[in-house]
């Protein structure tokens, strides 16, 4: 789902239910996203990527079948116009270099500050690099 004039089409990838459900609710509480799906592994987020088209991917890298990591390349041939945002527990200083190389736009720690994730969004939206 690509953005319209008035939104920028989201898509959540994480397999723990609670995390989605927080992701959807900061994307839906702003007035510029929508959620455009939700993918629950790295095999549904390249289905999905490719199925939607969204503008923004939200990609937890450590999710089961196949991580955010492993799907990274192959989303960005299947959807070559979307910004991947990568988002893990890990520290970026740890993963940060690597999700860049593979094709992210930005890296976000979880836990970030649910301003801070919309500000990610909208920036790589915008600005963002592939």
């Amino acid at each position: 789902m690509a953005a319209t004039d008035t939104s920028i089409g989201v898509l959540i990838c994480d397999d723990v239910e609670a995390m989605r459900l927080l992701l959807r609710v900061i994307v839906e509480l702003s007035p510029n996203l929508c959620v455009a799906g939700e993918a629950t592994n790295g095999n549904e987020a390249v289905s999905q990527a490719q199925q939607l088209q969204p503008d923004v991917i939200l990609l937890d890298l450590s999710m089961p079948v196949r991580t955010g990591l492993d799907a990274l390349p192959e989303i960005r041939v299947v959807a070559p116009a979307a910004k991947i945002i990568a988002f893990s527990g890990l520290d970026e200083s740890v993963v940060g270099e690597t999700v860049r190389a593979a094709g992210a736009a930005h890296f976000l720690q979880k836990g970030a500050d649910p301003d801070a994730i919309i500000t990610a969004i909208e920036n790589a939206y915008r600005n963002g690099s592939h």
